[in-house]
């Protein structure tokens, strides 16, 4: 296990947890996910530093962003401050956009990825497979990643296309020095597939499901390691999501 992604859910006193998706659209329209952004980020680097003052100073943390955060100009100087403010490496903070945020103002996007590299924080594309001029901006910025949509997951069991394209996603990745990320593994079936196409990373429910950091400290962090299965499935590593995991780790002893 090497890390966490962070997703926000909304805590309505009537309706409970409420996913992103059922609210996220109306924060962009409102302008409301810039302050919401920067509490995100302010929470997980704070959250980050108190797995790391406990001993696990390896894991790293990617936060997703929105379109309206990669155009604030003070983003990357909130990222400078809350780095030096916990004393994170800048390498263990990963920025997730998606790929049709590439897409749009290129130029203005084109400078943020700059900026954050300056800072040294890491990026990944998520939502990988709907299109390829983005991999330019990627390209220049060592240890990016490109997380596959798991659209394309769901399938490779059953359809010999949707296993070519994530073969081809794969190979093309690697050939640029690129780290892959599949999104949507729940099967083992799918874990051993892209073992054997030499997937980087995974997240899914097979591997972990939605919870709070307390309780996610309890059940992955509180226990010895978990056994590597290298010998078995070829490349390994792990993200382990908040929400979701990417990993390529058997329970083990």
């Amino acid at each position: 296990m090497i890390g966490f992604e962070a997703l926000i859910r909304w805590r309505h006193p009537e309706l409970g947890l409420i996913a992103p998706g059922e609210f996220i659209h109306l924060t962009e329209e409102t302008g409301l996910i810039v302050p919401i952004g920067e509490w995100v980020l302010v929470t997980a680097c704070a959250q980050l530093a108190a797995w790391h003052r406990v001993g696990h100073r390896e894991l790293s943390l990617a936060v997703n962003l929105s379109p309206r955060q990669m155009h604030e100009a003070g983003l990357a100087p909130l990222l400078a401050r809350l780095l030096d403010q916990h004393g994170l490496p800048p390498g263990l903070l990963e920025l997730e956009i998606t790929e049709s945020h590439l897409l749009q103002k290129p130029e203005e996007v084109r400078r943020m990825l700059a900026a954050f590299s300056q800072i040294g924080v890491r990026v990944s594309l998520d939502d990988f497979g709907t299109g390829f001029s983005s991999l330019n901006h990627l390209r220049a910025f060592p240890g990016a990643s490109l997380k596959i949509d798991r659209s394309f997951i769901q399938g490779i069991e059953e359809s010999g296309s949707d296993a070519a394209i994530v073969r081809s996603l794969i190979a093309m990745a690697h050939s640029l020095n690129l780290k892959v990320i599949a999104e949507g593994v729940e099967s083992p079936a799918q874990l051993r597939m892209l073992a054997e196409y030499g997937c980087d990373y995974v997240q899914g429910f097979l591997l972990g499901e939605p919870a709070p950091a307390e309780e996610v400290t309890r059940r992955f962090l509180d226990r010895p390691p978990s056994r590597l299965v290298g010998q078995e499935l070829g490349r390994a590593g792990a993200r382990h999501g908040l929400d979701h995991a990417r990993r390529l780790l058997a329970p083990g002893p």
